[in-house]
């Protein structure tokens, strides 16, 4: 059905994450990687948090995120909840709109404490 709303769009993304929702004001055209940043959260998280794990050896929160194919680091934290809050403010930065947040409404109230363009590369934690 969105496909006949939006004929010329390469891909299209469900705003709201549901796919059987086809009202025009849901639907925008994208890309394939657009689309991809749009996912909801794995069903085998843990944290409840998208980009959010917990680090064993170190005993803290860790926070990531997928850019440009690439997993990056964005700290360790006490809580889950500031992990969050730093993996929603690199998603802002890097995915933009297409961003899917864990806090879409606190983010924009918090002060940027990461500067996601010069992210770390990946480490597993403990590594």
């Amino acid at each position: 059905m969105h496909r006949v709303i939006l004929p010329d769009a390469e891909e299209v993304d469900h705003i709201n994450g549901n796919g059987l929702d086809n009202r025009r004001a849901n639907l925008r055209p994208a890309t394939g990687i657009e689309n991809r940043r749009n996912r909801r959260r794995s069903r085998k998280n843990t944290s409840g948090y998208a980009g959010v794990s917990w680090d064993k050896v170190n005993r803290k929160w860790y926070a990531y995120i997928t850019a440009d194919g690439r997993m990056r680091a964005l700290g360790r934290f006490d809580t889950a909840e500031e992990a969050a809050l730093a993996r929603d403010r690199a998603a802002l930065e890097l995915h933009g709109e297409f961003a899917r947040l864990n806090f879409p409404a606190g983010v924009a109230q918090c002060p940027p404490k990461s500067n996601p363009t010069n992210l770390r590369p990946w480490k597993s934690p403990g590594a």
